[in-house]
């Protein structure tokens, strides 16, 4: 199979099953494809330093540490991230802060786009 651009979208809160799910998802598919992940809207909240065991979620590090190492791009909404005035956890993997803008091209330019 070729590989393809593949951008997962997640838009939903973290405090859910879809976050995880989608990185699940999202691991899986950086093992044959080019992949960004974006997280925009209240996806943003995925990337803070929550503690989601408290609520009985399982923790989204070690999918997160794993797109890293599948050389998978991993970026945030810029505005989004203003607008709710939070602060993204130090991931050992760099996160790219990009523009509402600059996010659409990225989209545009994909073969496949899964939202979450």
């Amino acid at each position: 199979m070729a590989r393809k651009k593949v951008i997962v979208i997640i838009k939903s809160n973290p405090f859910s099953w879809k976050a995880f799910e989608a990185l699940r998802q999202a691991v899986g598919l950086s093992m044959e494809h080019n992949l960004t992940v974006v997280f925009v809207k209240e996806g943003v909240y995925t990337l803070t330093d929550w503690k989601p065991q408290m609520i009985g979620i399982e923790p989204i590090d070690k999918s997160i540490e794993a797109l890293g190492m599948m050389d998978a791009d991993i970026v945030v909404e810029e505005e989004a991230v203003r607008e709710r005035g939070i602060k993204l956890k130090d991931w050992s993997v760099p996160i790219h802060i990009k523009p509402k803008d600059e996010i659409c091209e990225t989209v545009k330019d994909a073969e496949v786009v899964l939202t979450w």
